[in-house]
């Protein structure tokens, strides 16, 4: 029973140990990733809007829209919500500070969402400019420190224009400040991109990085707070034969965690482990209850006289016992000597054993058992010194010692 519990610790141990991420050759470690989606379609608009000092206000949001939430007032209202890109991107787009939304980079500050959509389809792309494979990875550095990687394929299908960007946003599904103010789609972090070829059918293969430093400074970390992340690819630019900025193509989708792309090969070895440690740990209670049901019960009492005698009471479980023997430990010494005895299951037998004298000290009995089906055990009672001619009578404590 004791290796049957020995191997049920060792194997749920196993259980709770991380499964190792796969390492690449920059010593990277690979804690999640994901396909980057398809690309969305041409209706689809790229809404941005600047939040007021006073506070969010509720969103009125589109289907058809990607929203992106703008912060510049963390120095005017010590809020722990980073600023720096918001200011950045206005003044990229040569923006005036009180711009209220873009839609697709044209600016509709008191637009509806429905005449938003129809000012940014006017600044998207007709036909698809470019195209676009990899991965979105969650990576660990030699300190463990978490950040993304994309390890992408891009082909434009036209020739386009040497100002085209790459805009990474990383926002934020619902985030709160230490104020309590609230704001969905916060933009946490911008990084703009021009490692890229432009020209029709060069494909580039290379891996763009938001790195953990420039994460950590946003208020990201995906180690201690994985879920509610989303990540927009936005490429702005023009393509051939047109003067027009616009947008060319945008992807959008949420932050891959450990478990979104998880398949049940993953778990087939910890679920094997856990039915196998449970097998054990089952097999292991059975026996526990098994032991306990055909474990004997004996109780001693002191008899009152000349010399000191002990009269043991004896009751066997549902297992057949034989009392094999009977031994006291100094200074005490049994008087006579001891006759093996072979008792029924579920049965009482009494027997009394003399002292040649008493002592101070108090009276410790070893029998040795033999279990049917449980094996050899010593049993071990314990009576406190007779007081010969009181009423006081020493009780026994009874303790087993572990299968011989």
């Amino acid at each position: 029973m004791r290796v049957h519990i020995f191997v049920s610790l060792l194997f749920l141990s196993l259980l709770v140990l991380p499964l190792a991420s796969p390492e690449d050759g920059d010593g990277l470690n690979l804690v999640a990733s994901k396909s980057l989606p398809e690309q969305s379609s041409a209706d689809t608009v790229l809404h941005e809007r600047f939040l007021s000092k006073e506070g969010p206000n509720t969103m009125e949001t589109s289907s058809e829209m990607v929203h992106l939430s703008w912060w510049k007032w963390s120095e005017e209202t010590n809020s722990d919500w980073p600023d720096d890109d918001a200011l950045s991107r206005l003044g990229e787009l040569g923006l005036e500070d009180d711009t209220k939304a873009l839609f697709n980079e044209q600016q509709g500050d008191n637009l509806s969402l429905d005449d938003g959509l129809l000012l940014g389809r006017e600044y998207s792309r007709v036909d698809r400019t470019l195209s676009l494979d990899g991965t979105i990875d969650i990576v660990s550095n030699e300190n463990d420190q978490w950040f993304l990687r994309f390890p992408v394929e891009m082909t434009p299908d036209v020739n386009l224009s040497d100002n085209t960007i790459l805009y990474f946003f990383v926002t934020e599904d619902t985030a709160t400040d230490h104020h309590g103010r609230q704001a969905s789609h916060l933009v946490r972090d911008m990084k703009p991109e021009i490692g890229f070829s432009n020209k029709q059918g060069n494909v580039t293969q290379t891996i763009w990085e938001i790195p953990p430093e420039h994460l950590l400074a946003a208020g990201i970390d995906l180690q201690s707070d994985p879920y509610g992340w989303h990540i927009t690819l936005a490429f702005f630019g023009e393509v051939e034969g047109d003067d027009t900025n616009r947008l060319l193509a945008l992807y959008h989708t949420s932050l891959p965690t450990r478990w979104e792309n998880s398949s049940a090969s993953h778990f087939a070895l910890p679920i094997f482990l856990l039915l196998f440690a449970s097998v054990l740990a089952s097999g292991a209670v059975t026996s526990a209850i098994k032991r306990e049901k055909g474990m004997p019960k004996l109780n001693a009492e002191w008899v009152l006289g000349e010399l000191p005698i002990a009269r043991f009471t004896f009751h066997s479980g549902d297992k057949r016992v034989t009392l094999k023997s009977c031994e006291s430990e100094r200074p005490w010494q049994i008087k006579g000597g001891f006759k093996s005895k072979r008792i029924a299951p579920h049965s009482e037998y009494i027997f009394s054993l003399r002292f040649k004298e008493k002592h101070d000290a108090d009276c410790q009995i070893s029998l040795g058992l033999e279990v049917e089906e449980l094996g050899s055990w010593t049993q071990y009672l314990r009576l406190s010194t007779p007081f010969l001619g009181s009423t006081r009578i020493g009780q026994s404590v009874e303790t087993y010692e572990g299968e011989q």
